[in-house]
């Protein structure tokens, strides 16, 4: 799929942000941790989650969606997760904390996902070992069975919110009290935490480590997702791009924002909040910066890419250095043949004030299909953005929203 992308001068309008894909993958994933009924809402309606509704539906759970709400009824489940959308989706191993507490076992493909680089599961599976499970690596699969679990303490070389979560899960449900040094303390691991707490879980995070209770069964629940930050994000920086913009986004949570608040306030945007709405202005000029990412409450990785685009119109050099994913770069080079003077050198970014002009670019992820459309709307002409299938993944009726606010875009 192409898109076409032509210059915007000027934008102005609403965006509604929709329900977060990276808290709603694993909150599905524990509703298959009970018996009862599970009702979640505000539940995007995106490709990652669509293909993981799929793939429980293939283990024999059921599952019926009303717009933002999905009710799942995980009474009868099989273990071995087999399905091809498995290696579509990372968020797909969530499902071995879940079925690990829930059977003892899974027996699952390797999860997939976009290609930004080396993203092992080596946590993950040294932490179902050190909780007392087998884990046995295949070639097409994984095989996970309970030996002899028992609680103890976990500690991440470096912060992880997949193998946080998938501990979480998995652990829920042993005997004596699991505790997680250096966890991810990110919303959508907050947002997870208060789900499964609900359903009758005992888990506290605190600052530095998240303490698991383990209890036997779990309880159905009625449970709102949080909205999406790396959306609003994304929009927040794609205002800040064009000059003349005045764009107010909708269901924000604030406080999960504010270092992207901070940081784009420093380059020179106007931000203005307004209760659970911010009011985004763009300027004609922009300050450098240089941004260590992190995780949260670091300004996030998966913004990285966007923000690039945004960093072309300052003056001097930018730098952004990345340790979470010091691979994904395969923006740069997409940017460069629309003039963009970026590149890294030793893991960091450097990006210099450039004039964008038109190409024919490709996306080769989620967020740098995003990064490509602020880009194409910066850009002198029109530009025609290749495999922009993945932007479905993860962006709830993105043409619809851009063109809502005068983005001028078009599939072809």
């Amino acid at each position: 799929m192409i898109l076409k992308v032509t210059k915007t001068n000027k934008v102005f309008g609403d965006i509604y942000i929709s329900g977060s894909k990276n808290a709603a993958l694993p909150c599905i994933c524990a509703a298959l941790m009970t018996k009862q009924v599970v009702v979640l809402d505000n539940i995007p309606d995106i490709e990652d989650v669509n293909n993981l509704l799929e793939i429980i539906k293939s283990l024999g759970v059921k599952v019926k969606r009303s717009l933002e709400k999905v009710t799942i009824n995980a009474k009868k489940i099989k273990w071995v997760v087999m399905s091809e959308l498995v290696s579509k989706l990372r968020g797909s191993y969530y499902l071995m904390g879940a079925l690990l507490f829930r059977e003892g076992r899974i027996k699952i493909k390797y999860p997939g996902g976009c290609d930004i680089g080396s993203r092992p599961i080596d946590y993950h599976l040294k932490g179902f070992t050190k909780l007392g499970f087998i884990v046995e690596q295949k070639e097409d699969f994984l095989e996970i069975k309970k030996k002899q679990v028992c609680s103890c303490n976990i500690t991440f070389p470096s912060v992880s919110l997949g193998a946080t979560i998938n501990m979480i899960l998995a652990a829920s449900s042993i005997d004596g009290e699991t505790i997680i040094n250096n966890p991810s303390t990110e919303p959508e691991v907050e947002c997870l935490v208060n789900m499964l707490n609900k359903m009758g879980a005992n888990i506290e995070i605190k600052k530095e480590k998240i303490i698991i209770k383990g209890i036997k069964k779990l309880k159905g629940v009625n449970y709102t997702n949080i909205y999406d930050r790396i959306e609003a994000g994304s929009y927040m920086i794609l205002a800040g791009a064009i000059t003349n913009s005045y764009v107010v986004l909708h269901n924000v949570n604030i406080n999960h924002l504010e270092i992207v608040i901070v940081l784009l306030r420093k380059l020179g945007v106007k931000i203005t909040k307004n209760n659970n709405s911010l009011i985004i202005e763009g300027t004609s000029k922009i300050n450098k910066t240089n941004l260590l990412i992190g995780s949260y409450p670091f300004f996030p990785t998966d913004l990285q890419q966007i923000l690039t685009v945004l960093l072309t119109k300052a003056i001097g050099t930018s730098k952004i250095e990345d340790p979470i994913f010091p691979n994904r770069v395969a923006h740069l080079k997409e940017l460069r043949k629309m003039g963009g003077y970026v590149y890294d050198y030793k893991h960091i970014i450097y990006i210099k004030k450039s004039i964008l002009k038109s190409a024919k670019v490709k996306a080769t992820d989620l967020r740098c299909a995003f990064a490509l459309i602020v880009a194409g709307a910066m850009a002198r002409g029109t530009t025609y953005i290749k495999d922009i299938d993945y932007l479905f993944r993860g962006y709830v009726e993105p043409l619809k929203k851009l063109k809502s606010i005068g983005i001028n875009v078009e599939i072809i």
